[in-house]
């Protein structure tokens, strides 16, 4: 088993924060600074899965890319990801 994390500043752009790999089988996301919109390249803060600051989630499946978006300035999301 293989863990991988990272740090990344989101900003209004949408950005990949999670590569798609058919390893993953467990993503832990920790949004901190700002709300976090979580979803696919089309993601917006209109469609994305909302995470406010300091929020915690685990996605036990993991099907493709994750992207994040924040609605104004920058927010901090922390990204680890389980591999087979």
């Amino acid at each position: 088993m293989a863990i991988t994390t990272a740090q990344y500043t989101i900003t209004t752009t949408a950005s990949q924060i999670v590569a798609d790999s058919i390893a993953a089988e467990e993503v832990h996301l920790h949004t901190s600074g700002g709300l976090l919109y979580v979803g696919d390249a089309t993601v917006t803060t209109s469609n994305g899965l909302r995470l406010d600051s300091g929020d915690k989630i685990t996605f036990n499946t993991h099907n493709g890319p994750m992207y994040a978006v924040t609605n104004t300035g920058t927010t901090t999301v922390y990204v680890a990801v389980i591999e087979k």
